[in-house]
């Protein structure tokens, strides 16, 4: 989930008739890894979709874009609310402590459920949504366990330790040049601190049984495991089929 979308997006809190009336979006497929998937991922009955929070993309007329793309291709779908990792980039752009930045980002996941759960509600009657918190996930056994793997192979293998942070450095890149070389190397270090928790997360689920993952953006480091580039990734990454969906205005 999106780090640089995070800084300064907010929650659009308009009513949806009037958000409809002012623009409307269709989402497609920008990309799907592995590759091979391309043409089979439809044939999968579930997905989960990632769902970053205070980011550009997740305002209800994409959301709603988005819900829509899923709604025609699957017959059920999680809605996964990176509701606590979402604590790491509070603490790292707004200088919050850990339990203030928990304490919020807890209460933005919930208020992203409530103020879209009518719009999730509209398709019910197509598609099977529920919602997953990434909060109740890393209560599980089975994320300390992906999370400690996660970690000792970012430690050991230099591949996958400079992918993920090429991946977390993307994320800075508006204000990589305006801040000094300690800033840079914390919110590097604590922007690969999320992937490894997000990570630790999808595989849960992919452990769970949602083998498709649909999200508005690129994970490079992801999609280089479903490609098989990082074999000593854990089954469940490796086995996660990744779709990156641009949304456009119609």
């Amino acid at each position: 989930m999106d780090l640089d979308h995070a800084l300064g997006a907010q929650l659009v809190a308009e009513a949806p008739s009037l958000q409809r009336a002012r623009s409307r979006y269709k989402a497609k497929i920008a990309s799907v890894s592995p590759p091979a998937m391309r043409t089979q991922f439809e044939t999968e009955d579930a997905c989960f979709l990632g769902v970053s929070l205070e980011n550009a993309h997740f305002t209800r007329p994409k959301l709603e874009a988005m819900l829509e793309w899923v709604a025609k291709r699957f017959r059920r779908c999680t809605l996964l609310v990176g509701d606590s990792i979402h604590r790491i980039t509070l603490e790292s752009t707004r200088g919050y402590g850990p339990q203030t930045a928990l304490r919020e980002a807890l209460a933005l996941g919930d208020r992203f459920i409530t103020h879209n759960d009518d719009l999730v509600g509209a398709f019910r009657n197509r598609i099977l949504f529920r919602y997953e918190t990434c909060s109740a996930v890393q209560r599980s056994a089975d994320y300390a366990r992906y999370h400690a793997e996660l970690r000792t192979q970012f430690a050991s293998d230099e591949a996958f330790r400079l992918s993920v942070q090429s991946f977390a450095q993307r994320y800075h890149r508006r204000t990589w040049d305006v801040v000094d070389e300690e800033t840079r190397a914390r919110r590097l270090e604590r922007s690969c601190d999320y992937f490894l928790e997000e990570f630790a997360v999808f595989a849960c689920l992919r452990r769970r049984g949602l083998g498709v993952m649909v999200y508005p953006g690129a994970f490079s480091t992801l999609e280089e495991i479903a490609r098989g580039r990082h074999p000593d990734t854990c089954p469940e990454l490796r086995g996660l089929t990744i779709v990156s969906l641009q949304i456009k205005r119609r």
